[in-house]
């Protein structure tokens, strides 16, 4: 049995690297390895991909393969991020995060 190897260069002239779930959307910022950081609801992904963009992390978000059918209630996407900026992604996803909850428990008020 053989496999099909990826020449570095096969790998850099892709727009997003060929493991990450199809069907997602990216930031526009370029990364050489991506990790999974978090899930996220719908609602949020456009505004953590843009937060991402501005601090120049690459971002890329993605409903997994499978979840979709099984899912009972929303379906979230996962989010990866520039393994070499996770650091700062972890940063900004824990501001994010605060600054969403302080403002709903002020609109709850």
């Amino acid at each position: 049995m053989s496999s099909y190897m990826w020449s570095i260069d096969d790998v850099a002239a892709r727009d997003i690297a060929y493991w990450l779930a199809p069907g997602g959307t990216d930031n526009g910022v370029w990364a050489d390895t991506w990790t999974q950081i978090a899930d996220l609801e719908f609602n949020d992904v456009a505004q953590v991909l843009d937060l991402l963009a501005t601090a120049d992390v690459g971002g890329y978000a993605a409903i997994p393969g499978g979840q979709r059918a099984r899912a009972e209630g929303p379906v979230r996407h996962r989010l990866w991020v520039d393994s070499m900026q996770y650091g700062l992604a972890e940063d900004l996803l824990i501001r994010f995060m605060r600054d969403r909850s302080a403002h709903g428990r002020a609109a709850c008020r």
